[in-house]
């Protein structure tokens, strides 16, 4: 899903109430200015206020490269103004909240989870799930991708070497934690773009336009291949 996409959901909450995580703090979303590229609202002490899409975005993009995303984190502060975005984002029907260490945290569900303008607290168990695959991120040294041709002996053979079962993330896409080291496995057959099947090393780092990207489970990468080298960087 692309970005225009979630500004075009956003538009048909327009006229609702929607409901804060935080109490107390709930919006009446009044307006998407196109052309302003800015959201327009009415807060519950009925000050009418705007915000910027550069917000939503940034959160949008937190959703799509992490398992959750911290919205005060995500904005660089906190603050009452922070709750209006978070707000939005957790009215869409494919986005559920959950804390954290005492914070609210925004998740991505892969359908649609509950109606447009309502909230839905993540049940416990999925939570627990979640958090976890942060806890491994926050440790997470290094990730490595390998795109493969046939997944099935692929993981086979790499769960035989380390005697550590790899676990679906989503269909043609599995991974494992280990040494701190996030290992993703992905069958070529998954991606809607062509890519030379192989190992690569995911760092950051600048380069030239490669001309080349895919989408790894809602992940953006730029694609650069030289000789043996194989590199995702993220976008």
């Amino acid at each position: 899903m692309t970005f225009e996409e979630v500004i075009n959901d956003i538009e048909k909450m327009v006229g609702l109430e929607l409901e804060s995580v935080k109490p107390g703090a709930n919006i009446i979303l009044t307006g998407v200015d196109r052309t302003a590229k800015r959201i327009e609202l009415t807060t519950s002490a009925g000050k009418e206020k705007t915000r910027p899409f550069s917000e939503l975005k940034k959160i949008w993009d937190k959703l799509c490269s992490s398992p959750a995303a911290h919205v005060d984190s995500v904005l660089g502060g906190s603050g009452s103004s922070r709750n209006q975005p978070e707000t939005v984002m957790a009215n869409l029907p494919y986005i559920e909240w959950f804390f954290l260490d005492g914070k609210k945290h925004l998740t991505l569900r892969k359908e649609p989870t509950h109606d447009y303008g309502t909230l839905l607290k993540m049940d416990e168990v999925t939570a627990l799930g979640i958090k976890d695959k942060l806890t491994n991120i926050d440790n997470t040294a290094c990730e490595v991708v390998v795109i493969t041709d046939d997944i099935k002996v692929s993981a086979a053979a790499y769960e035989s070497l380390t005697g550590v079962p790899l676990s679906p993330v989503s269909p043609g896409i599995y991974e494992q934690y280990k040494d701190k080291i996030r290992f993703i496995f992905v069958s070529r057959t998954s991606l809607k773009e062509r890519v030379e099947p192989g190992t690569y090393v995911i760092t950051t780092g600048s380069i030239t336009d490669t001309g080349q990207t895919i989408n790894i489970n809602d992940r953006q990468f730029e694609v650069y291949v030289q000789g043996d080298l194989k590199v995702l960087f993220p976008l």
